[in-house]
């Protein structure tokens, strides 16, 4: 037996006023109808025999494992092993996300072998096969709506651009992207990819993608689907690499895993690995100047301010979706996650009542990055271990370096490949080696995409042209 659990699982809002979901339903949902993140109502255990079995297993037979829990008598063991097989046959490393052993204490763990360079690529492979399994299965077409920080959009498109039986709209902020992850999304020329890049930071493309599903009557007239990390799909395909870097662990309890994180999913999924039974020390919340997580945790005040643009701009973020997540599982209260995200939309503030800052505490800890230490952590891997990192997890190890304590191993998830921001890192060491042809062949190819002004009502004209 796989988990402790067996009925299938219901989904649930974290403001608890939407209809509750079965996953085959959950997949499309981007917001709850209430407002709120759909989420499992109990966290599936593993068995401690099957999680000692994942070190003898492949990241493809730990992944199925990890993910049949949330997945409902939809889809059958033998398709999902199927979707799971070639969901990573594009990856170029066959252990799909290896770990670069830096020291006895110290670990990268590679998110970066798929087709788009980032961690991002892991869930979008096996959410377009799982959708447009379900979508042929129903004999129906579904309108993809996503907002990007830089790595979603382009795995995004490049898990769709072959799925015939949907359109991606991807909105990006114009020219607060890096050259290299705008290039990734805008020289895919398939016609039901639909660039869109808006006048505005990221969190006005999240704000924008939100307003538009709150629209019920529109969401349902046009097929609309979420492919954020708001949809649940998303984290829990991220679930699997903290089972497997575990796995190829000894003495896996010392582990602490410092997550380069702005809207909260790629560590939360380690989050929710801890309450399916994976036994680790905790979890290190690495930001950039753009630290509203951080001051979260430490003062209990989560206060948005005004974004800065850094050299790690997938963190350029002050609103984090996924952390209601985490708010709801630490009160279980959907009234009390409905009164913060109230305050939050109103005053750009609310205060965590102690009791959940403490228990949010017992999981994770937190840092900050700035510019100058980014810089150099880049600097040092490269000088010291010949390793070249993206200014992303650059952040995530200068942040765990300074949390963890020294008898502790420190996995940093290396969340892309630095070629994708090879404009600031070979400034940095002056070395332009690590930039693959692939990379190279991007400035040769033709670009497409709109600019279009922060405006709901815009982006809607924008799906209505492609979609009528």
């Amino acid at each position: 037996m796989t988990t402790k659990n067996t009925k299938p699982l219901i989904y649930k809002s974290t403001r608890g006023q939407a209809k509750e979901l079965y996953f085959k339903d959950v997949i499309f949902e981007g917001l709850a109808s209430d407002g709120g993140l759909y989420i499992p109502s109990i966290w599936p255990e593993l068995d401690n025999d099957l999680i000692s079995a994942f070190k003898t297993m492949s990241y493809q037979e730990i992944a199925f494992h990890v993910l049949k829990p949330y997945i409902d008598t939809s889809l059958t063991d033998e398709k999902l092993k199927e979707i799971i097989r070639e969901s990573y046959m594009s990856f170029t490393n066959d252990e799909i996300t290896p770990l670069n052993k830096i020291d006895e204490k110290e670990y990268l763990l590679e998110l970066f072998h798929g087709p788009t360079y980032a961690f991002k690529d892991i869930a979008m492979q096996f959410i377009s096969r799982l959708m447009d399994y379900y979508l042929t299965l129903d004999n129906k077409k579904i309108n993809i709506l996503g907002a990007t920080s830089g790595d979603t959009g382009s795995a995004a498109i490049y898990g769709f651009e072959s799925v015939k039986s949907s359109n991606v709209f991807i909105l990006h902020p114009y020219d607060l992207i890096s050259p290299t992850q705008r290039k990734f999304m805008t020289t895919v020329s398939s016609k039901n990819i639909i660039n869109i890049a808006i006048k505005g930071n990221f969190d006005d493309c999240q704000n924008l993608i939100k307003e538009i599903f709150s629209d019920e009557e529109y969401k349902k007239s046009k097929q609309l689907g979420a492919i954020n990390s708001i949809n649940w799909a998303r984290i829990m395909c991220q679930i699997t690499y903290y089972f497997y870097s575990a796995s190829r662990i000894s003495d896996s309890e010392k582990i602490v895993f410092s997550v380069p994180t702005g809207n909260f999913g790629d560590i939360l999924a380690g989050y929710i690995a801890k309450k399916m039974g994976l036994n680790f020390s905790k979890l290190i919340i690495g930001t950039n100047e753009n630290n509203i997580l951080d001051r979260t945790l430490k003062t209990g005040e989560h206060t948005i301010k005004d974004v800065i643009s850094t050299s790690s701009p997938s963190i350029d973020i002050q609103i984090s979706s996924n952390f209601e997540r985490l708010i709801y599982d630490a009160c279980k209260d959907a009234s009390t996650v409905s009164e913060l995200m109230t305050n939050l939309k109103n005053k750009k503030s609310y205060t965590l009542p102690t009791k959940m800052r403490e228990y949010i505490q017992s999981y994770f800890s937190s840092d900050t990055a700035t510019k100058k230490e980014v810089e150099e952590t880049i600097s040092n891997y490269f000088n010291t271990y010949k390793v070249t990192l993206d200014p992303h997890t650059a952040v995530g190890i200068a942040c765990g370096k300074k949390q963890k304590q020294p008898e502790e191993i420190l996995v940093t998830l290396s969340t892309a490949h630095p070629a994708k921001f090879k404009e600031t890192v070979s400034k940095i060491i002056s070395d332009e080696s690590f930039v693959t042809e692939k990379v190279r062949s991007l400035d040769k190819l033709e670009e497409h995409m709109i600019i279009a002004n922060n405006s709901s009502s815009e982006i809607k004209k924008l799906i209505d042209e492609q979609v009528a």
